[in-house]
């Protein structure tokens, strides 16, 4: 069989990972790195990943006419995933079926390469329980007193929606990156329901039922209207958009952002994120480079605001540094073996390929059974506002810890 893997716009998480495919597998393999420039031929089963705008059409049609079946495999390509997030600044990033129809959508961050092998042999995929119900955590569903941008991570048996912790797990399915393992709320990578943000939107919101929100009666003596002043729930949710629509913004039904754009689309991705959410996003889209960017916006913010990091944490991330440039060597020799070692390395420390146990001041999961957690935990951080810059990457975040520049240099995403 004849699989031809196209890597369009943004992280290539996806796309290396589809390496996997060449583990014991009858496959003919090509990875297409620049689709513009293919030359065209007949192939059984095309791949596309990466994230996805209009101008790429006449390249997807090309694909299209060509291949018996085309599978959008990861976020980007299937819902728009994180890029997405720039729509609201006017862009449009689209998702795959929006633009050419008639195809096959593997939902995830990063995609399962289980899901994709099975799509392409036609096999029954093993139907996904919601994630609530593989969680350790328990939910009483009881109504918030308050709503947290933060929380210490002593509690690993309460719901992180109870302790006022959005976690987006109620509308979403298990996956193999489980941040949820890692002290990190679910974010909704593979959203169990049509227009999922919305749905938690709703239900979070009625969570907050007890939450003080300022309101201003109209005329006719009703509270229609959010006051201009900040509440308790614009204070505990600043930015609705990047936390309930992270990977789902265009499939959200929601209309196309009039937010002036702030330059280019990555920029427009960031500005209006939160300084907490950072690592999260970076971990999502650095692609094979995500754990360099990550920790250069981590680093930054410590150095500058003198938040002590221990030696067990230096240690662990230079070792993570490491892996990267061996997960490069890797990608760049198209060796399966030598990429799948890597990446179980990476998930040993980092939790996972979202490095979501990777954190402000340290990490938030043990790593090994016979560590001293205390030695390299992370904790509750002041928000200060500044200028933050490590070589290549420079931000600003306002009072709210809200992002309102950023400069990352090219090449580095």
């Amino acid at each position: 069989m004849d699989v031809r893997i196209f890597q369009f716009n943004g992280c290539n998480k996806c796309y290396n990972e589809t390496l996997l495919l060449k583990e014991d597998s009858e496959y003919s393999i090509e990875f297409v790195s620049d689709p513009k420039n293919w030359k065209g031929e007949k192939v059984d089963i095309s791949v596309i990943t990466g994230y996805l705008i209009p101008d790429d059409l006449k390249h997807l049609n090309k694909i299209k006419d060509n291949s018996e079946k085309v599978i959008a495999y990861g976020n980007c390509a299937a819902t728009g995933g994180v890029f997405a997030l720039a729509n609201q600044k006017g862009h449009d990033v689209t998702p795959l079926q929006n633009l050419i129809g008639d195809s096959q959508n593997i939902n995830g961050c990063l995609g399962e390469i289980e899901e994709l092998k099975n799509t392409i042999d036609e096999k029954e995929i093993h139907k996904l329980k919601n994630l609530c119900e593989v969680c350790s955590r328990k939910a009483t569903c009881e109504y918030l007193e308050e709503i947290k941008r933060q929380i210490e991570l002593d509690d690993s048996s309460t719901c992180f929606n109870d302790l006022g912790f959005l976690c987006s797990g109620f509308i979403a399915k298990e996956c193999k990156e489980r941040c949820i393992d890692y002290n990190t709320p679910c974010r909704g990578c593979k959203p169990s329901i049509d227009r999922s943000g919305i749905r938690m939107l709703g239900l979070f919101g009625t969570l907050a039922g007890n939450v003080e929100i300022a309101t201003e009666h109209s005329v006719k003596g009703a509270t229609d209207k959010l006051a201009d002043e900040d509440d308790d729930l614009t204070d505990g949710l600043p930015d609705i958009v990047g936390n309930f629509f992270r990977f789902t913004l265009p499939t959200s039904g929601l209309p196309k952002g009039r937010i002036p754009s702030s330059g280019t689309l990555l920029e427009d991705l960031f500005i209006g994120r939160l300084i907490e959410e950072i690592p999260l996003i970076t971990g999502l889209l650095g692609g094979s480079k995500s754990i360099s960017l990550t920790l250069k916006f981590i680093e930054s913010y410590e150095k500058a605001n003198e938040i002590k990091v221990s030696e067990q944490v230096k240690k662990f991330r230079s070792e993570l540094l490491t892996l990267e440039d061996e997960l490069l060597n890797a990608i760049d020799k198209e060796d399966s073996t030598k990429y799948k070692e890597v990446t179980e390395k990476i998930r040993k420390i980092a939790g996972n390929m979202n490095l979501s146990n990777l954190y402000f001041g340290g990490f938030k999961t043990k790593i090994n059974d016979s560590d001293n957690f205390d030695d390299y935990k992370t904790h509750i951080f002041e928000i200060v506002e500044g200028t933050y810059k490590n070589g290549s990457v420079e931000y600003k975040i306002d009072s709210d810890g809200i992002l309102t520049e950023i400069k990352i240099k090219e090449g580095l995403v």
